[in-house]
């Protein structure tokens, strides 16, 4: 089922690992359990990323986190986007320079829209919870041995990520299967959750209190809508990475099908994540604005500022909400 990128894994010595911008659980965890396999494989194996600032503290708990860098050979035999839709979602520098150095380019992806044109080699597929559900199928077709317990513990992190925690309607009867396979290495599963859902540093319950209490309700409380301001990471100590899982709690209100989570980058630009349910499609609305993702998560950019910006976010959900039957 996989035989060309095994057969582009057997022959490469030197592989580069990619991960997309603002890497999420899945992006990190799919490039740290490839590094980590294709190693044990006795390859020569990088981990890059555009801006390791972007980097979540939390998921500096996955095994191999310390290895994420920058290129260090001018070329490499084979070179590997995963999670990545579009060439533009690995950044200008990886995507224009060193991905397209690599004798040999492959894409493993799980979202329903983007081209993966960029690549030699595609996987892509949409109905997989995470890109990590389809490594592991590739890693056990490539040679099952070399799968260990860091390995495990990579792919079951980016599993959970992007299946909430095996509760999103994205869970398939195959997510829940590779979670039980990938359970049966000793992942310890309720740490990862503990880390990657449930805890917070005093300053992002901070920011989490400050913003949501300003939560407006939109389309007759269908659409949730919160914005997270420049002067809000300021006073609470917090950056736009911290806003991560925010939204649930939004989304997650009795009668609200479509969330919306403006934060703020600079002065001309907001970050935006959507979250969408009882088939509302959140990658739907995300294309307004030239985003992208998945039916129930998706995200874009808006680049105007300030409450510009907002109102014409909050226009964009009131008119696209007006064609929800």
């Amino acid at each position: 089922m996989y035989e060309r990128i095994a057969g582009a894994v057997h022959a490469a010595e030197t592989i580069a690992v990619f991960m997309h911008v603002r890497p999420d659980g899945d992006s990190v965890g799919s490039a740290l359990a490839t590094k980590k396999f294709l190693s044990n494989l006795s390859k020569k194996v990088d981990v890059y990323i555009e801006n390791i600032g972007e980097l979540r503290k939390n998921l500096a708990i996955l095994p191999g986190f310390d290895s994420i860098g920058k290129p260090k050979l001018k070329k490499y035999d084979l070179g590997i986007a995963l999670d990545c839709a579009t060439a533009g979602r690995l950044g200008n520098a990886c995507s224009g320079i060193y991905f397209s150095r690599c004798a040999e380019r492959a894409v493993i992806d799980h979202h329903s829209v983007g081209d993966v044109s960029f690549a030699d080699i595609s996987v892509k597929e949409p109905a997989a919870a995470s890109t990590t559900q389809i490594l592991f199928k590739i890693f056990s077709e490539i040679d099952a041995s070399a799968i260990d317990l860091d390995v495990a513990t990579c792919l079951y992190a980016g599993l959970i990520t992007d299946s909430g925690a095996l509760t999103f309607s994205n869970t398939s009867e195959e997510t829940l299967y590779v979670a039980l396979e990938l359970s049966k290495y000793g992942v310890d599963r309720n740490f990862l959750i503990q880390k990657l859902f449930k805890e917070e540093r005093p300053e992002v319950f901070r920011l989490k209190i400050r913003v949501l209490s300003r939560a407006e309700f939109l389309c007759g409380g269908k659409c949730g809508f919160i914005a997270f301001r420049s002067e809000d990471f300021a006073e609470t100590g917090t950056t736009d990475l911290d806003t991560e899982g925010i939204i649930n709690n939004i989304i997650n209100i009795e009668g609200v099908v479509l969330a919306i989570a403006a934060s703020e980058k600079d002065a001309n630009c907001f970050q935006v994540s959507v979250r969408a349910k009882n088939g509302v499609s959140a990658a739907a609305f995300a294309e307004i604005f030239g985003g992208g993702g998945h039916v129930c998560a998706a995200g874009c950019r808006i680049f105007k500022g300030g409450d510009e910006a907002l109102e014409e976010l909050k226009s964009a959900a009131e008119r696209f909400m007006e064609g929800i039957k």
